[in-house]
């Protein structure tokens, strides 16, 4: 298969990236990219996956903000990807399904407490077997690429395969589940009111006492080029700061 050339931009510092499109003989697009060029950081992934479904991403960090190791700068890794020795994987994704609304996740769909004066009360029900109410601040859905984040600060842990959840400060301490298999997970709001959340997208749905939403593993992947990039502790070692690894 011959490498892709056809590239869309997503993210921070545009005109720099576009530069270095061009200077590895690549060319920017609008329209049907074979690859989207993701500059920034793994929020800008997130966003390029709702904006872009289904296209592989290519995350790069940006240099003023993250200082990379020279394996990850943003003309090594374009270099690399016109030679086509970028590893590809798919990620798994969620699928959360409220209303009419068919909301899709690349690292968490998340359910919290819409006044934080107010817990939630929720009745949880796992591949169709209930596992009972729970009170608290709500809950984390995450895939294993969304492990790393919210739903590590709760559980402090991660996973490697399936549908992880994790229950928010509850009043009857609860721990996590992680479902290899991927199994549906039900939620009814029996207390609210409530806001669900997918990713970093700024749109909220709210919720009211007696609705419902499901969450399970998509049919669907994210691919992604070259994701050690986000991932390199070189890098981080070189920035000084702490990120989110995935």
């Amino acid at each position: 298969m011959s490498a892709p050339q056809r590239l869309a931009l997503c993210g921070d510092d545009l005109p720099r990236a576009a530069a270095a499109v061009r200077r590895a003989g690549l060319t920017v697009v609008r329209r049907d990219p074979e690859v989207v060029l993701c500059h920034g950081g793994d929020g800008t992934l997130l966003r390029a996956e709702r904006e872009w479904p289904g296209v592989p991403k290519l995350p790069v960090r940006v240099a003023s903000r993250a200082r990379p190791c020279p394996e990850h700068g943003l003309d090594a890794v374009l270099a690399r990807l016109a030679s086509g020795q970028l590893p590809r994987e798919e990620l798994p994704l969620l699928e959360c399904v409220v209303g009419h609304l068919h909301l899709t996740a690349v690292n968490d769909v998340v359910l919290r407490n819409e006044s934080p004066a107010t817990a939630v009360r929720l009745r949880v029900r796992v591949d169709g077997e209930d596992s009972g109410e729970v009170t608290g601040d709500g809950i984390v859905c995450a895939t294993p690429f969304g492990s790393s984040g919210y739903y590590r600060s709760i559980t402090r842990a991660t996973f490697g395969a399936g549908l992880g959840l994790a229950f928010n400060n509850s009043t009857e301490p609860r721990a996590p589940l992680v479902l290899a298999a991927g199994q549906p997970i039900e939620v009814e709001l029996l207390r609210g009111p409530a806001v669900l959340v997918h990713d970093n997208d700024p749109r909220s749905v709210f919720l009211r006492e007696g609705q419902r939403f499901r969450v399970s593993l998509s049919k669907q992947t994210a691919v992604v080029l070259g994701l050690d990039a986000l991932r390199c502790q070189r890098c981080r070692k070189l920035d000084g700061s702490v990120f989110n690894p995935h």
